[in-house]
């Protein structure tokens, strides 16, 4: 299947996943229960029970899309499909040599997708951080698909945290960390409104930032017609080396509420619905 898909457009390939998704995951039953009861908590405002079909028939539709885009992300991120919504913006980055923390949720893609863009829109060498899959099989097609060029991709760990120091010690680096990361099978993060989680990708990249000086800079990915996408960069973050537990805790407010207003934005866009805890 992998091969197949790489011989058809970009265009067909999502067209395909997307017929999947609306049609041929009808079965999965438990997680779409899993997402009506988070639709429940984030869009209580959502009475009417069509209102909440469509946006859960949307909702799998995109996760057809998603997944089989991953599969030919490279073809995707390393084109002129992921444009910079400022381009101003992501040039002061660049001009800049200081590392840069970028901190994201999982929007319109699974992870690959963003990663690839970031490596081509800025040119410099990047280091993320992914849970390896369980089964075999799956661990090896996501080696196989993730961006080879410039890049490294490391398990969480302690030993993960002090590479990712070291990492940001270079000039011309970036450090990719994914927020909405799945612990136990669950996402905390956002909160929408609930108690900060402890640890996590959030404590990370904070607490990385403070020691390293690096800039935390919030981005995100909208979904277009003709599988292209916008890259949305906010301010950066600034986290001095003499933050407080408390400067801290105030940052973690400001991206939770950033990211949360995100993904109320793009709600049948996030798959990582299905696994928010309620």
């Amino acid at each position: 299947m992998y091969y197949l898909l790489r011989l058809i457009s970009v265009e067909r390939c999502s067209a395909i996943g997307a017929w999947r998704g609306r049609y041929g995951r009808a079965e999965r039953k438990e997680m779409e229960q899993r997402a009506r009861a988070a639709l429940a908590m984030l869009r209580p405002d959502l009475r009417d029970g069509e209102q909440i079909n469509d946006l859960i028939a949307q909702l799998r539709q995109n996760a057809g899309r998603t997944f089989l885009e991953t599969l030919i992300s490279d073809r995707i991120s390393n084109s002129t499909r992921v444009q910079a919504a400022d381009p101003s913006a992501l040039a002061e980055i660049l001009q800049d040599r200081r590392p840069v923390i970028f901190v994201t949720v999982h929007t319109a893609n699974l992870g690959d997708t963003m990663g690839g863009a970031l490596l081509a829109l800025t040119g410099r060498h990047g280091t993320t951080v992914t849970r390896p899959f369980l089964n075999r099989f799956r661990q090896r097609l996501s080696v196989k698909l993730r961006p080879r060029a410039n890049a490294a991709i490391l398990p969480p760990g302690i030993g993960t945290t002090r590479q990712l120091l070291r990492q940001l010690q270079r000039p011309d680096t970036f450090v990719l960390l994914h927020l909405d990361e799945a612990r136990g099978k669950q996402i905390h993060f956002p909160t929408f409104g609930r108690p900060l989680p402890h640890g996590g990708n959030l404590s990370v990249a904070i607490r990385l930032a403070a020691t390293s000086g690096a800039r935390l800079v919030p981005v995100h990915l909208e979904r277009l017609p003709g599988v292209r996408y916008t890259l949305h960069m906010s301010n950066p973050v600034v986290v001095p080396p003499t933050a407080t537990p408390e400067d801290m805790d105030a940052v973690a407010r400001q991206l939770d509420a950033h990211f949360s207003t995100v993904i109320q934005t793009y709600l049948s866009d996030w798959l990582q619905l299905y696994y928010l805890r309620t």
